[in-house]
């Protein structure tokens, strides 16, 4: 290791070749001419002496530590993993620990508790990116259903790694960029869209990104925009809630907890059924689930068709704003769970295919994914972290070329 004293102070350690791979890339083509430039050296002479440092160094493993965490309500899943980066990465998870939320006043708390185990000691992490349950501005997240604010520029400043604040389905979204065909179902035969029914509704969109290369994702709250009802049942529905909650919007309807307002509206219209015993005592969505994917109550199946109709209806929304060439992808913990349920009766892909819409034919040509990874949030926070080490103020390798370059080191096809 070696230290540089320039415009600021720097600890350094050899290239980082996975990230310097990509240095001809637009990311970095603009910073490069700048450093080619304070150094008084041509950019060509600058770019020919930083493929020899690459060269070098071309055979060596890379090693670095990321640090992933998933926050939710009730939980907070910190994960260490060790990205081992040649030409390709492959990750090694070292570290994955719970820790609920009730026990700790602050984030600070959990991540510190976290930070005291003997592994983050041994292999410290260079980049976080954190998966929250709540609208993101600024890299801050004040949590949906928890007391808990979480500024990442704050911690960045506190604890000293370079941490990065995601909305939980903007998390989603960078996972969709990386996994891999078995970990979706093709409902039908393409900018991406993500929506994931859970508890609530998640909404994100990926935008192509030539300066990385590749997608980049906005989160949305696309959920909380009014609902938009197709035929007489879902009107009434839409009545119903508006009475309950004085309006309504699509997550009151596409997602767990709106798995259970329409159980709660069939019941009001048909009390001659008869739920479960559990059923009457217990109303959330779990219990509605189990009642219609196990035990067959009619109530539930009837409520779990028109929750998946809606939520195909809205994913036919996204297509249709966002012209998802690319893909709609359903993710969520609900998409696994009735996926036996969508592709027997094809309601869910009958609404979004919407025959009677003059956009229909758009449609048909929009692939629409059922994702089953059961930890896509960890995997797209994983993805970021790692994008983390690759932009110019962090990445090893740029600094340790920039280094060699003030040093003269370069031209003398020295050891960085």
């Amino acid at each position: 290791m070696s230290e540089f004293h320039g415009s600021g102070s720097f600890t350094l350690s050899r290239p980082n070749v996975g990230s310097w791979h990509h240095k001809k890339s637009n990311l970095y083509k603009e910073t490069l001419l700048e450093v080619a430039s304070s150094l008084q050296i041509s950019a060509d002479d600058f770019n020919a002496a930083a493929d020899a440092v690459v060269e070098r160094h071309q055979g060596e493993e890379q090693k670095d530590v990321l640090l992933t965490a998933d926050i939710g309500g009730t939980n907070c899943r910190f994960s260490l993993w060790q990205a081992n980066i040649k030409v390709d990465v492959v990750y090694d998870e070292i570290f994955t620990k719970t820790y609920p939320t009730s026990e700790y006043t602050t984030f600070e708390d959990a991540f510190e508790a976290m930070m005291a185990e003997p592994v983050y000691r041994e292999s410290p992490p260079e980049s976080a990116a954190l998966a929250c349950a709540g609208f993101v501005q600024d890299n801050i997240c004040d949590m949906t259903n928890l007391s808990w604010k979480i500024d990442g520029d704050a911690l960045t400043e506190k604890y000293g790694l370079r941490i990065a604040v995601l909305n939980d389905f903007e998390a989603a979204g960078y996972g969709i960029t990386i996994i891999s065909e078995k970990d979706y179902v093709i409902l039908n035969d393409g900018p991406r869209a993500v929506l994931g029914p859970g508890t609530g509704l998640g909404e994100a969109q990926l935008i192509w990104d030539d300066r990385f290369e590749g997608y980049k994702v906005y989160a949305s709250e696309g959920a909380h925009s009014s609902f938009a009802p197709r035929g007489n049942l879902q009107r009434q529905i839409q009545a119903y809630v508006e009475e309950k909650f004085g309006y309504c919007e699509v997550e009151h309807l596409a997602c767990g907890s709106g798995l259970v307002n329409i159980y709660d509206f069939l019941r009001a219209v048909n009390p001659s059924g008869r739920p479960s015993s559990q059923l009457q005592q217990e109303r959330d969505p779990p219990s509605v689930g189990k009642g219609a994917m196990l035990e067959g109550d009619e109530l539930c199946l009837e409520a779990a068709d028109l929750m998946l109709q809606i939520l195909g209806a809205e994913a036919s929304h996204m297509g249709v704003r966002l012209l998802s060439t690319g893909g709609v992808y359903l993710t969520g913990g609900i998409t696994p769970k009735f996926l036996e349920r969508i592709q027997k009766t094809g309601g869910l892909l009958k609404a979004f295919l919407f025959q009677e819409s003059r956009f229909h034919s758009l449609l048909k040509t929009i692939p629409l994914y059922a994702v089953t990874h059961e930890r896509l949030g960890v995997v797209g926070t994983r993805e970021y972290a790692l994008r983390l080490l690759k932009t110019p103020d962090v990445t090893k390798g740029y600094y340790a070329v920039v280094e060699a370059a003030r040093r003269g080191d370069l031209f003398k096809h020295g050891t960085v």
